[in-house]
């Protein structure tokens, strides 16, 4: 059972990797001028910042799933430095495109992605192994907002579809995990899925509340 549960996290793993090249890559492909988007500075050290914590992500997995948890447990330090590093630059990075329903919304993706994988760190140091491994799953889905938006753009969805895929996966892919290998769903998914579906209900009531015309008038004003 535990040789199944690690490789359902490394599968996942690297299922996201390829979701999210594919993503980026395929509305790329058919709006070119995103192209000039993604080769500035700031652009690429947010990939690059991404995409290394993803393939620390698929390594940790690796590592616990081949029983090298010393050299997982070093790993943190690592993790815990790109997961600030990351949190900073993306939210400074929304800011700079101008849009305040943008910057609170692409906001909420780091940010609670930021706050789980903390409760996943704290878990684990509580000794907590089970909330550890769900807190980290769930905070690696709460990065494919972006992705599921180029989706959408390359197959002209409506925003309700792209937010019913994306809630979808926040969803499906932790209970799946609880299904796959222990027949029953966990406290820690149930905490771990609610504290994302709150955070983007709280995130959507911000949006269509005067209070968004305030921060825009705050922050982005001209």
């Amino acid at each position: 059972m535990k040789n199944k549960k690690s490789k359902f996290i490394w599968y996942t793993g690297i299922g996201v990797l390829i979701f999210v090249i594919l993503a980026f890559g395929s509305a790329a492909i058919v709006q070119p001028y995103r192209i000039q988007r993604y080769v500035k500075p700031l652009v690429i050290v947010h990939i690059s910042l991404v995409m290394s914590w993803l393939f620390l992500f698929v390594l940790q997995s690796r590592l616990v799933l081949l029983g090298r948890m010393e050299r997982h447990r070093k790993n943190v330090n690592l993790g815990l430095l790109l997961v600030f590093v990351i949190t900073i630059q993306a939210i400074y990075l929304t800011y700079l495109f101008g849009s305040a329903v943008r910057f609170v919304g692409e906001s909420r993706d780091v940010l609670a992605f930021s706050v789980l994988f903390i409760g996943s760190i704290w878990a684990a140091k509580k000794g907590n192994i089970e909330m550890h491994k769900r807190f980290m799953l769930i905070a690696c889905i709460n990065l494919l907002g972006p992705a599921f938006m180029r989706l959408g753009f390359v197959f002209n969805w409506s925003d309700g579809i792209v937010v019913l895929a994306m809630i979808s996966s926040w969803i499906v892919i932790p209970i799946s995990y609880d299904l796959v290998t222990r027949r029953s769903i966990h406290k820690a998914s149930i905490i771990g899925i609610a504290f994302t579906l709150l955070s983007f209900v709280l995130i959507l009531a911000i949006i269509f509340s005067p209070l968004i015309k305030f921060i825009e008038a705050q922050l982005f004003a001209k």
